[in-house]
């Protein structure tokens, strides 16, 4: 919601709006948009249009609000594609990925002298917020299978990163969430066509279904195959080998799974006429998208990172990426379970995959969207993993990072309100924190 105000009081619409997120509701009243609180009902009737998030229940006092004045409604992804689909446009799905993919493509095509219109999931720095107004031919966006939000995109390029179960509420069953991400895919055949990451057997499968696609990351079938040459502190040294040609890159984000968003940015960008040493020029200086394995503060040997991680598969990428570029250092994760749906069908693979830390505390469930379910909570978690997985609070986190000897690293990771704890930390322990 914040990306797509942030464009349209770029192109000249009055925006008025509400926020929680006091930090954001700053930052979007410096580009102009006149913010109210949310209870503030007096803007909803006097707008020409309300956007909603689809988050938002439909007996939301704005939306009431909204109908008694005859004001329309609709939903963010109809307005976002109503923005982005006459445009030469790159979606970017998938499970896991999309929104780094999204603004790793939008910084090569920025780097390739094109003027891309991008939207992502989180903050990108070199824009400020997490869009980019452009006026150039391409739009670059993420797009979410959440209430089947991708399906408003008319894609000309379409790009699979992964496909798990995930926000099955929305979803009969896993082969209705696969049959739409073919659905989305299919869209493009006759343009740019389909890219679909073969690592990931959900996203195969979506290459099986559409037939006719190109392939990318480290499967040895891959159209677009990428190998990690060397690994350093917080980046690595990459090559990928494309249909045409091999060619070198540097790579300043950490982990695999950044070198797989790499090759499937890069091989869009290719897609789209841009020269290989223009796409890769941007992400020898690529560190990630905000909350995506960010390093916050450090102190002497204490290091604190905030990741967005909130999916059994994630939690297990971003161990693994730490682990990499900090061989040696302890590792103490912090994690905050998102959605009591989600961590009733998870729970047991959340705990699998803490166990990669040395230690992980788990906080209580962040309820977001829904209401509790019994028996449900972050004892749930704990009760299938090891001993040094177990409920803790920020603050012990803390303690446990000031008195240690050695290097540690300590990762606060989820979709929820763990970010704020996360800077707290980071404040209090290094007085210093980057980006805090």
């Amino acid at each position: 919601m914040r990306g797509l105000a942030r464009v349209l009081a770029d192109g000249g619409w009055t925006v008025t709006g509400s926020d929680r997120d006091t930090a954001a509701a700053a930052e979007l009243a410096s580009l102009g948009v006149r913010v109210h609180a949310e209870s503030d009902l007096a803007p909803v009737r006097e707008a020409a249009l309300v956007i909603h998030s689809s988050a938002l229940s439909p007996d939301h006092p704005a939306l009431r609000a909204a109908a008694a004045a005859g004001v329309p409604a609709c939903k963010r992804a109809r307005a976002l594609g109503a923005l982005v689909n006459e445009a030469r446009l790159v979606a970017v799905a998938g499970t896991h990925g999309k929104t780094t993919v999204s603004a790793m493509l939008g910084l090569a095509l920025e780097a390739a002298g094109r003027d891309p219109l991008v939207f992502v999931g989180g903050h990108v720095a070199a824009w400020g917020g997490n869009a980019r107004p452009g006026r150039g031919r391409e739009a670059v966006v993420e797009a979410d299978e959440y209430d089947r939000s991708f399906l408003e995109l008319d894609p000309s390029l379409a790009l699979v990163t992964s496909v798990e179960p995930e926000h099955l509420e929305c979803y009969g069953g896993e082969e209705e969430l696969r049959e739409a991400f073919a659905r989305f895919a299919r869209r493009a055949a006759s343009r740019d066509g389909a890219l679909v990451c073969l690592d990931d057997a959900g996203a195969r499968d979506t290459a099986r279904r559409l037939g006719d696609c190109a392939g990318y990351g480290f499967a040895p079938d891959a159209d677009y195959r990428v190998e990690v040459v060397a690994t350093g502190p917080g980046g690595q040294s990459c090559r990928l080998a494309t249909p045409d040609a091999s060619f070198a890159f540097e790579l300043g984000a950490p982990g695999d799974h950044n070198a797989q968003n790499a090759a499937g940015a890069l091989a869009a960008a290719l897609r789209l006429g841009v020269e290989p040493a223009a796409a890769a020029a941007p992400l020898r200086d690529f560190r990630g998208v905000a909350r995506r394995l960010q390093v916050l503060a450090r102190r002497g040997n204490v290091l604190v990172v905030d990741d967005y991680a909130h999916h059994p598969t994630e939690v297990r990428a971003s161990i693994a990426a730490l682990r990499k570029s900090w061989p040696g250092a302890r590792l103490v994760v912090v994690f905050q379970p998102h959605l009591f749906s989600r961590t009733r069908a998870m729970a047991s693979a959340f705990g699998r995959e803490l166990t990669g830390a040395d230690l992980a505390l788990v906080l209580p469930v962040f309820a977001a969207r829904e209401e509790p379910i019994p028996g449900v909570d972050a004892d749930l978690v704990v009760a299938s993993a090891p001993g040094h997985v177990r409920t803790g609070t920020a603050e012990e986190a803390a303690r446990i990072a000031a008195e240690s000897g050695g290097e540690t690293v300590v990762a606060f990771m989820g979709a929820g309100d763990v970010t704020a704890l996360a800077r707290r930390v980071a404040r209090e322990l290094a007085g210093d924190a980057l980006g805090a």
